[in-house]
């Protein structure tokens, strides 16, 4: 096992030490000593790095329209916390967005020390909503929700804030999912809304057009909207309701002007927009709506709650997303105010919450515990043996193994649950949805532990839940060799044409992600050369063979530039990172035509700063979109262009790995953090996320790799 992190994780060829001088050794040294102080201070009690996953304020305000609806009442604290960070995210033009980097109202409070003091760009280059322009879907979900909380119609933010959806003519263009949520309180009609049929749950499993094919965030979303618009689910009408409704429509609430735009979008926030096939299908699906009998109408619902139940039972409350939890939460309401489990249920979201007196009450989309520590794990396994490192490592080993799923959830079957036996999911032990990256990364980050001697003995995993997560993994992988994430593709990619989701992109199905592909290939590459002989060999020719697939479709995946896109990251500079490390890890070397390749885009990237960085809008947009001469490089982007040179080009990338590395050392900041510079993550190509671990783990890695050839196998 003396190669396991020598060839996979860390650079290959000849042993290396650029810095050429020992003081600058030194000061490297000394910059990964104060990295793993900070480290080991953001190591939660039971082991794992939990960062939160900062996203924008939709969320927290469909929180306040749930707690409305079913009765519950929010204690005046967590009033004042979520206008807190509802008033920390507002944007300067009076309204909230998409993105996390959003600098506040010159008007409002300080904002918060890692944001930003001003934007990226002008947000109108994009041609679609900027990063740092307001949404009509967020906007009006906030004005809805300040309103709630017991704000007056002419409090400042309320003000802004109606002025704002006036101007850009008012909710008719509020996305379909905005529509639902307002449609539930009664400032939307039901029947003017895109249609969203219950019935389809009752179609034959094999059918091309069942839900089941949906990429599960997407499947458990329409579950939730489709229960809801089956039932016509609405809040009991109130003074307050009809005040914001004369507030949002002040020229009246008539039918016929919500019939006249129900096919039309604010350009704020349009996307991806309705082609000619989905108005045909949303009209013969209308029409269907008017016909279905009522007695068909009750099958389909109680078919859509028997998959509700299931979630909740399955999840302990939890489920796979807080927006699927809210509106599971509104569908037990409308089925039964009365259910004594709508307490638990409310209190399962719970679990998403990150709260504090400075940033106020916030609600993540994703919770990154098993992600985060993974990452962690690798990094401080390739440096140098500190004795924070080493106990960092050993705590962080004594957790992450209890997080891994040891058995299918009990009738997964039945409500199109992939096997979860083997897997570890993205957030924590409390969430049974397991992903195929995620798995790949943890297995790979306790087999490095356990090859340095620094995991702890007592948790370590025994062979068979290491044969376990390799079969888990493999079961991910699609016919064209790449890897999906929580489960293989399921449905025709015809789908992707009938996307309802007018402000997101890439939703509606599962499908072979770069970054999922590449680091599923390494995880298996790094697993078969640990496990070694215990592998049996029909698991092996298996392995082998995905992960000859799986490099099959990386090298298809290379753009001509040399690069590869991101699916779940900003942009190039993440998948490339991903792609290279799992080529590399398969037994290609730095020499291959598509390593070299990528090496050469890098370097070429690299800016005048010594660091790298690339704009949100190539996500967009599907090309390159560097940042502007007179902005500073990223550090996050910066490691991960580091990390992917030191191991395909320590030689020939020489130069470059020392001046990201000088550019690193240089705003590292006296705790051993990094400062916040801009949101990496992505998903559904308009969602960026702030997560942020990022800016701690990855430079503390590239340090690490620099610093700690050959330490791994001392």
């Amino acid at each position: 096992m003396k190669n396991l992190v020598t060839n996979s994780v860390t650079n290959s060829g000849p042993d290396l030490d650029p810095l050429t001088t020992p003081l600058e050794r030194e000061q490297v040294l000394a910059a990964y000593q104060r990295a793993c102080v900070a480290l080991e201070a953001a190591q939660a009690d039971n082991g794992a790095w939990a960062g939160e996953v900062v996203w924008n304020p939709m969320l927290i305000c469909q929180y306040v329209i749930c707690c409305h609806i079913v009765g519950r009442e929010i204690p005046e604290p967590r009033r004042r916390r979520i206008r807190r960070s509802l008033e920390l995210q507002r944007k300067r033009d009076g309204g909230w967005g998409m993105h996390p980097d959003l600098p506040p109202s010159p008007a409002g409070p300080d904002h918060h020390p890692d944001q930003p003091e001003h934007p990226d760009h002008d947000g109108a280059e994009s041609g679609l909503a900027g990063a740092h322009d307001s949404w009509m879907f967020h906007t009006v979900l906030a004005y809805v929700a300040l309103r709630l909380l017991g704000a007056a119609n002419d409090d400042p933010l309320v003000l802004d804030a109606r002025a704002w959806i006036h101007a850009h003519g008012g909710p008719y263009g509020t996305p379909t999912w905005g529509r639902a949520w307002l449609a539930l309180l009664g400032l939307y009609p039901w029947s003017e809304l895109q249609p969203l049929l219950p019935e389809l749950w009752l179609l034959p499993d094999d059918s091309p057009m069942h839900p089941r094919r949906l990429y599960c965030h997407m499947r458990l979303i329409y579950l939730g909207l489709s229960y809801l618009y089956g039932a016509r689910a609405r809040a009991d009408a109130s003074p307050l309701i009809e005040s914001i409704r004369s507030e949002l429509y002040p020229e009246g609430f008539e039918l016929s002007r919500f019939r006249a735009t129900r096919g039309q979008i604010v350009s704020t926030d349009l996307y991806e927009p309705i082609g000619r096939s989905l108005e045909w299908l949303f009209a013969g699906a209308r029409a269907l709506s008017r016909a279905i009998p009522a007695v068909v109408r009750r099958r389909a619902l109680a078919r859509a709650w028997a998959h509700i139940e299931f979630e909740f039972s399955s999840t302990d409350w939890v489920c796979l997303s807080p927006v699927n939890g809210m509106l599971f939460c509104l569908a037990m309401w409308s089925r039964d105010r009365r259910d004594p489990r709508l307490a638990q249920a409310l209190d399962g979201l719970e679990y998403w919450m990150w709260e504090d007196e400075h940033e106020g009450l916030r609600i993540c989309g994703a919770r990154s515990d098993i992600w985060d520590t993974s990452f962690a794990l690798q990094a401080l396994c390739e440096g140098p043996p500190l004795d924070e490192a080493a106990r960092a490592v050993s705590r962080a080993s004594a957790w992450l193994p209890h997080a891994q799923l040891r058995d299918d959830i009990p009738g997964g079957r039945e409500h199109y649950r992939e096997s979860a036996r083997g897997g570890w999911g993205f957030a924590n032990e409390h969430h049974p949805w397991p992903v195929s990256d995620c798995t790949a990364e943890a297995l790979e980050g306790l087999l490095h532990a356990e090859h340095r001697g620094w995991d702890h003995a007592d948790a370590r995993l025994d062979l068979g839940r290491k044969l376990a997560a390799v079969a888990f993994v493999l079961r991910r992988q699609n016919d064209d060799g790449g890897f999906g994430s929580y489960e293989p593709r399921r449905g025709s990619m015809v789908l992707a044409r009938f996307n309802p989701a007018e402000m997101y992109g890439n939703c509606m199905l599962e499908y072979s992600y770069t970054e999922c592909t590449a680091s599923c290939v390494r995880g298996l590459a790094v697993a078969r050369e640990a496990l070694g002989d215990d592998m049996p060999s029909e698991l092996r020719a298996r392995v082998q063979a995905a992960v000859d697939a799986g490099v099959g479709f990386l090298l298809g995946a290379q753009h001509k530039n040399g690069a590869w896109p991101g699916f779940w990251g900003v942009n190039y500079t993440y998948g490339t990172f991903f792609s290279v490390a799992g080529l590399l890890a398969a037994g290609l070397d730095g020499e291959h035509v598509a390593v070299r390749r990528a090496v050469r885009y890098l370097i070429g990237q690299q800016r005048a700063d010594g660091g790298w960085g690339e704009r949100y809008e190539g996500v967009l947009e599907s090309r390159e979109r560097p940042l502007d001469a007179d902005q500073p490089s990223r550090v996050v982007q910066t490691a991960w262009a580091v990390l992917t040179l030191q191991q395909a080009a320590p030689e020939r990338g020489r130069e470059a790995i020392e001046r990201g590395l000088r550019f690193l050392l240089d705003r590292q900041l006296p705790d051993g953090t990094w400062p916040h510079d801009a949101s990496v993550g992505v998903f559904f190509n308009t969602a960026v996320l702030d997560y942020r671990l990022y800016k701690l783990v990855f430079p503390t890695w590239a340090i690490a790799r620099q610093l700690g050839r050959g330490a791994a196998g001392a």
